[in-house]
């Protein structure tokens, strides 16, 4: 049992909470604008990255601590990148799988390995644990701007 196991239990469950509000949007409005921002389908692409990006940093800490890491830049990948050739099923289940995978490699983790930390060009160090909370949580972010959005005609 480890110190950090309900917040593990939150992030594995922000992630299945989003496929269910995601699946309960009409497909033809996926691609609306939330707010006159990104679209329901470009959140879900937005998270994917981010997810495989938190898989790279976690990993990096667990394996190679004190390891460099490279910057991100959302809106470069959301441009550069052509997932509109990729089901939005596809996009669901690598994201669902990739949290699973990384929710399980946390839950192995002894509680001294949540502050091995990673080298950030910008910020410095980054523990394991800060990672973490960042990436684990920002589906939780995403999940509430998607309920209020509406787009499954039950606005809040």
């Amino acid at each position: 049992m480890s110190e950090h196991d309900s917040e593990v239990d939150r992030w594995e469950q922000s992630a299945v909470d989003f496929v269910t509000a995601y699946q309960r949007i009409p497909a033809e409005r996926r691609t609306e604008s939330i707010d006159g921002g990104w679209s329901a389908r470009q959140v879900l692409e937005h998270l994917l990255e981010d997810e495989i990006l938190f898989s790279t940093r976690m990993r990096t800490a667990i394996a190679d601590p004190g390891g460099p890491i490279l910057p991100f830049d959302a809106e470069r990948y959301q441009t550069n990148l052509s997932y509109a050739q990729v089901p939005d099923l596809t996009l669901l289940d690598g994201h669902v799988a990739l949290r699973s995978i990384n929710v399980g490699l946390l839950r192995a983790l002894p509680n001294e390995g949540w502050q091995q930390t990673v080298m950030h060009p910008e910020t410095g160090d980054q523990s394991v644990e800060q990672i973490s909370t960042m990436f684990g949580d920002h589906i939780a972010d995403h999940l509430n701007d998607l309920q209020n959005a509406g787009l499954d005609g039950a606005r809040r």
